[in-house]
């Protein structure tokens, strides 16, 4: 794995992981995780009770399909924004927003325009 993605090796304190300016500072929890998935208790604490998750991120396939299935099945109702991911490849891509579509209602495949109305 690190052969091929040697960024992973870079510690989590990287400005690789900077959020960008816009984002930094909002107020808003950032959840790091050293894990591809990103799912566990503290950020169901975060997001309480009865909470919906707006999902987006780098990879599709790898880190955003990880979160969504663990949410889902931990009850979250998820919406992935496709067109705000990013796979591998574009196969790869649609390849995991088919597999999140197959937990519906649980996880529902959405995009920026859906969720900004």
């Amino acid at each position: 794995y690190y052969e091929l993605w040697p960024f992973a090796l870079v510690p989590p304190t990287d400005r690789l992981y900077e959020l960008m300016p816009a984002f930094a500072g909002t107020g808003h929890p950032v959840v790091t995780r050293t894990t591809f998935g990103k799912w566990d208790a503290e950020f169901a604490a975060i997001l309480g009770p009865d909470a919906e998750m707006v999902l987006t991120g780098v990879s599709t396939d790898c880190c955003v399909i990880s979160t969504a299935l663990a949410a889902a099945d931990a009850g979250v109702a998820v919406k992935v924004v496709a067109d705000g991911c990013a796979g591998l490849s574009p196969a790869d891509h649609q390849r995991a927003l088919d597999a999140m579509a197959l937990y519906a209602p649980l996880i529902e495949i959405t995009t920026a325009d859906a969720v900004l109305a």
